[in-house]
């Protein structure tokens, strides 16, 4: 349907929703409280062969493991930037023209006003919502969150790699201004509360653990079901700890691995407190793989383990896309369950509106790339609602991972495997290669992706064009946005 319509089907459903549930959503529908760290790898959490054995046992986060369901494929996309659009959007970041990190010059970088955020579905479901933490899908005003269906948010709106630019040789105020830490109410101007410097960078996951606690306690007693997503800033470098958690002895990042843990406990202790822990979907994951291109060499760089695979952001690697990810839902979604099946961060758009009856509200004039898991989650099914999930980076299509396949069609930071770095070698940020023919491994048998059996099985060259095929047909039909774009 045309934008125009669709903007007035939402005002619609609102109202609706306004007049005949008010009373019933709290007891009816779930709180969603969507935790969502930054950079963190596959191997650094408890229950994916992490926490005690990395030096920092990871209690809280591994709760969520025993109490509900623990996705061992599940897959984000190579940066920040795209898993967030993902992720808000339901659509693969490369139809939102958000497929890599760094805006095009001349552009307005972030989510452009015409998508329809998973926030923007819950507030007009009667959801309050709230955003604390990295947003990192636009920094002018018409871009923040609150301009995108939250009701009030705090954090960065970019990314905490600029926060030791001040300490930087020859940086100049004049030249870059400091990244501000902001904070807004929906219909208001967001404003600046100071700058995002190497003292804010170590205290900014405190205040946003402190403000989510508050807005659970706020929400529980006026009786309304909420909408709490918490986009953390850490482990991304550079890695500095609060110092409630700098515990000598440690290093910087085994302190931030506790400091993680203690945020996510202090969230899960207030769901409890409030007696709304049986009523709320509790997701924790992180949106990338690790980022040791800064690090170790690096002081206080991130130190993240991709555990069993190969690679780091930002490419198509497993140690990039994978990491963990874990659901919650006390009564709905069976305790101690794990699935190898392949998920997508794309899929929590869907999967919620579903779960809360509002799947009519999802729209239909664009591609939507999200798919319902609610039957895997809840433990209906053992299979996944998807076979395959693509891979684009700054616009290239990195590659395709299909069933135990994975196709790379553009290789990126190709020289981060084995003995290639050699110690005190960073990666090559960016790096690129487009070999002549696809790569393709067998990636439950070869989790390094180190053996290519493209010349056996080039019979895989079939599905994974039909799967390219179907992508281009889509976007014949759905155009997609071009950087920095108000609308197609």
């Amino acid at each position: 349907m045309p934008q125009q319509s669709h903007r007035s089907t939402r005002t619609l459903v609102a109202l609706l929703w306004a007049l005949v549930a008010p009373a019933a959503m709290t007891a009816e529908r779930p709180n969603i409280v969507f935790m969502m760290v930054d950079n963190l790898g596959y191997g650094d959490i408890g229950v994916y062969g992490g926490g005690a054995v990395r030096g920092a046992p990871t209690p809280h986060i591994d709760s969520l493991a025993r109490d509900g369901l623990r996705l061992t494929n599940f897959n984000v996309e190579p940066e920040c930037t795209p898993s967030r659009s993902a992720l808000m959007t339901g659509r693969m970041p490369v139809r939102s023209a958000l497929s890599g990190a760094v805006a095009r010059p001349g552009t307005k970088p972030g989510l452009a006003p015409w998508e329809v955020t998973m926030a923007e579905l819950l507030k007009d479901a009667g959801y309050a919502t709230a955003m604390y933490g990295k947003w990192h899908l636009g920094e002018h005003e018409g871009r923040l969150p609150t301009d995108q269906g939250f009701d009030e948010w705090y954090g960065i709106p970019r990314s905490s790699v600029e926060a030791l630019s001040n300490q930087q040789a020859g940086y100049s105020k004049s030249i870059y201004p400091m990244q501000q830490v902001m904070e807004g109410v929906a219909g208001q101007p967001s404003k600046s509360l100071g700058d995002y410097d190497a003292r804010m960078r170590a205290l900014i996951d405190a205040e946003v653990t402190r403000r989510s606690v508050a807005f659970i306690k706020e929400q529980t007693a006026a009786d309304k079901p909420f909408f709490l997503y918490v986009p953390f800033t850490l482990p991304h470098s550079p890695a500095l700890p609060n110092p409630r958690y700098d515990q000598p002895g440690k290093s910087a990042y085994q302190n931030v691995l506790r400091e993680i843990d203690g945020n996510a406990g202090d969230i899960l202790a207030a769901l409890k407190e409030a007696g709304v822990e049986q009523n709320t979907i509790v997701v924790w994951t992180s949106d990338n793989g690790p980022e040791t291109l800064q690090g170790p060499g690096i002081p206080y760089g991130a130190q993240s383990d991709p555990g069993p695979f190969r690679g780091e952001f930002p490419s198509a690697w497993e140690g990039a896309i994978r990491t963990p990810a874990l659901i919650r839902w006390p009564g709905q979604i069976p305790a101690g369950r794990s699935s190898n099946g392949i998920v997508s961060i794309v899929d929590f758009y869907s999967t919620f509106a579903h779960m809360l009856g509002i799947e009519g509200s999802i729209p239909s004039d664009r591609a939507i790339d999200s798919v319902d898991q609610s039957a895997l989650f809840l433990g209906k099914s053992d299979e996944s609602a998807r076979d395959h999930v693509m891979f684009f980076y700054d616009g290239d299509l990195l590659a395709i991972k299909w069933r135990n396949y994975k196709a790379h069609l553009v290789l990126r930071n190709p020289i981060d495997v084995g003995p290639v770095r050699q110690a005190g070698q960073n990666v090559v940020y960016g790096v690129k290669q487009t070999p002549g023919y696809p790569w393709i491994f067998d990636y439950e048998n070869d989790p390094k992706e180190l053996w290519n059996i493209a010349a056996p099985n080039s019979w895989i060259a079939r599905p994974v064009a039909q799967i390219q095929g179907a992508y281009m047909a889509s976007v014949k039909k759905f155009p997609n946005l071009k950087p920095g774009a108000e609308k197609p």
